[in-house]
């Protein structure tokens, strides 16, 4: 049996370990609480940070292609369609210019004059004749 003094030795290795227990488990809690917890959520909002820059650049880069995009296919239209207008206009004067040559024709050779003016009402209204064609236009 246990005498006096292995019963104190006992209580006071008990005692021992129960202090020695809290204060490593206090150790554990301020090491936990105050070192790697804060550390391991630095570290999750600096991922989380990254993480939702490279999502805002992508999509700044996805709505500026986008815009780019639609940016080509206006300026593409709008070429097309200053082409389309410029060769309809070409068409138009085209068109009056064979009308006119067809009409000096049919003056000529009805024997008529292109202008019923002459030279000096020409002239007198400023509109200088020129010799090579009839009427002085």
């Amino acid at each position: 049996m246990l005498n006096l003094t292995g019963i104190g030795l006992v209580a006071a290795a008990l005692a021992g370990s129960l202090v020695a227990g809290s204060a490593a488990w206090f150790g554990r809690g301020l090491v936990a609480d105050h070192i790697q917890i804060p550390a391991i959520i630095e570290e999750q909002d600096r991922l989380c940070e990254a993480a939702t820059e490279k999502a805002a650049a992508d999509a700044v880069a996805a709505e500026q292609l986008r815009q780019f995009k639609i940016a080509e296919r206006v300026t593409q239209r709008f070429i097309d369609e200053s082409q389309t207008a410029a060769d309809d206009a070409q068409a138009l004067r085209d068109a009056l210019e064979l009308e006119i040559d067809a009409y000096e024709q049919r003056l000529d050779a009805a024997g008529e004059s292109v202008c019923a003016l002459d030279a000096a009402a020409l002239d007198l209204i400023g509109v200088h004749t020129q010799p090579d064609r009839p009427g002085g236009r």
